[in-house]
């Protein structure tokens, strides 16, 4: 016998809701309505508050990808402005026969070879370190790091920071949209079982097929066993799984 699929997931609390009112307000036109009017009322408040904090979600999901995409963006470019101030660095050092001594400036190593930072946030901690130890170098009596400078390194730190800057926020906005729609989950599950049980009791008396086909015009779903026939015109697939 085909069974009845609770809504666990958003989107199916939504859709049972919207079909529930929808098929009430074509019930009220043709004068056979089932759901009184305070029900109908609150369920059709819930589902305008659970559908705006819903799509919330969506959007600040949306928005903190945009932010995470823009930052990465911004510290690839500031990876590549290092990369190549330690290239060139190294490079001049060789050609002008610096003291190794000015590779720490950079926070290059004496032979040479590259630290390895990890993240946005290290990343930009180097440039730091990098500008800063340049300034030393030049009232060391050093020449200051050209192609890229120094100035055009805090350019693009600037950037980095400024975008890494709004990842927090975006964060947060996402939290706060997830934690409002499951405020609102409780509530919505109790007015489907309301729907349902007021449906169910207006229906009691058809047969079991008339009776799913009633339910699954404000609602329902069922799922069935690989064995069983599926009811004509029941949208749901054959073997689907029973949430509770």
């Amino acid at each position: 016998m085909p069974q009845y699929v609770a809504p666990n997931s958003d989107i199916s609390r939504l859709t049972y809701m919207n079909r529930a009112i929808r098929t009430a307000a074509s019930a009220q036109t043709a004068g056979e309505q089932i759901l009184d009017a305070a029900l109908l009322a609150d369920l059709t408040a819930h589902y305008t508050a659970y559908r705006v904090a819903y799509d919330e979600v969506e959007a600040s999901l949306s928005r903190r990808k945009n932010e995470t995409a823009e930052s990465e963006a911004a510290v690839t470019r500031l990876e590549m402005y290092v990369n190549h101030i330690w290239t060139a660095v190294k490079n001049r050092a060789r050609r002008e026969n610096h003291p190794v001594g000015v590779l720490g400036y950079y926070k290059l190593n004496a032979d040479s070879s590259r630290p390895t930072p990890s993240g946005r946030d290290q990343w930009a901690e180097m440039a730091v370190s990098i500008i800063n130890g340049d300034a030393t170098a030049v009232a060391d009596g050093f020449p200051p790091i050209a192609c890229p400078s120094a100035a055009e390194l805090q350019l693009v730190l600037d950037n980095a920071q400024s975008e890494r800057d709004d990842i927090p926020m975006a964060d947060k906005k996402y939290d706060n949209a997830q934690a409002a729609v499951a405020t609102l989950r409780p509530r919505a599950d109790e007015l489907i079982r309301d729907v349902r049980d007021v449906v169910q009791f207006a229906v009691r008396k058809m047969d079991a097929p008339s009776q799913r086909r009633t339910l699954r015009n404000y609602g329902a779903r069922y799922y069935y066993l690989p064995s069983e026939q599926v009811d004509d015109g029941d949208e749901t697939a054959v073997g689907a799984t029973s949430a509770a």
